[in-house]
């Protein structure tokens, strides 16, 4: 009879962090169960393209009324598969946060996300007609035969992708147009915080988004060519009153994605007391399911990651 071997299996093999200080407990370095995570992670992305198909049908005799909805959850999605492209994530991580529209159904965004590059994904969407295609038009190749192409900055094509947004939303009612105002204001407060610790590149002068109500042009201005101490304070005097003016200043990742959700649900919830029959019960709905999403996520990644310590 031959001798078991010796060498333990590598699939049940692991080693202690040799970084963290001695707990008394064993600390694992293999990779968290991700199993959990990418459950709740596809039963959140099917529940909300389910309730926005829902939504689309009962807004039916409003043709349009749902269009800057549904065109956010396409820019959502698209950025979510952008940053996934960037960091070489596999495809099932790209598809993390998007949401399944009518311009974007699940086999467009599961083609989408198996994109090769950039360049792949920027070709297969013009390919599709969508309206945000052209803000992912890459420029052309050298004139050089065999130069590489000019490297495109990710963060360059999320910022236009906003811009392309912002240009083509046509509020329904007064209710979108001020979801439409804070959207752009949150997304300037993100990018001036980004740009802040990027040395203030890419020009500021050209990221501003305008159409919003809290942080105008001089602050945001002020904000990206600031230190990051500094345009924390600049853009909390802006957004004063707001779950945002303390979110600048946050530290735990998604503390601000979730201060943008609340400011937006307390303001809708405003928005239907004033006006019962307006379209502000539709978005407090997208956005409770939105921020429901959000949570389920982070409980999901904080499961997975304690099971693997």
């Amino acid at each position: 009879m031959r001798a078991a071997s010796s060498r333990a299996s590598p699939a049940r093999t692991c080693s202690p962090r040799s970084s963290a200080p001695s707990t008394g407990r064993h600390s694992c370095a293999c990779p968290p169960d991700r199993a959990p995570a990418d459950a709740i992670e596809r039963a959140a992305r099917d529940r909300a393209a389910a309730d926005l198909a829902i939504l689309t049908r009962w807004t039916r005799e409003r043709p349009g009324a749902l269009a800057p909805i549904a065109l956010d959850e396409d820019r959502r999605s698209l950025r979510a598969i952008i940053r996934g492209l960037a960091a070489g994530a596999p495809v099932s991580r790209r598809l993390a946060g998007t949401v399944a529209t009518p311009a974007l159904p699940a086999s467009l965004l599961e083609t989408l996300a198996a994109a090769a590059d950039l360049a792949e994904l920027a070709r297969l969407l013009e390919l599709h007609g969508h309206p945000l295609a052209g803000a992912l038009a890459l420029p052309p190749p050298a004139a050089t035969p065999g130069a590489p192409r000019t490297a495109i900055d990710p963060f360059e094509l999320e910022l236009r992708l906003a811009h392309a947004f912002v240009a083509r939303a046509r509020p329904a009612d007064a209710a979108m147009r001020v979801y439409l105002a804070q959207l752009v204001d949150a997304e300037n407060a993100a990018a001036a915080l980004l740009v802040s610790v990027r040395d203030g590149q890419p020009d500021p002068a050209r990221l501003f988004l305008a159409g919003g109500e809290r942080l105008g042009r001089a602050p945001f201005v002020a904000a990206c060519r600031g230190a990051p101490s500094q345009a924390r304070d600049h853009l909390a005097a802006a957004l004063a009153g707001t779950p945002l003016a303390g979110a600048v200043y946050a530290a735990e990742p998604g503390a601000f994605e979730e201060a943008v959700l609340d400011w937006q649900l307390a303001t809708q919830r405003r928005q239907r007391r004033r006006d019962p029959l307006g379209f502000a019960a539709v978005l407090e709905h997208v956005l409770r399911r939105r921020r429901e999403a959000l949570r389920l996520r982070r409980t999901g990644w904080r499961a997975a990651l304690g099971a693997a310590s």
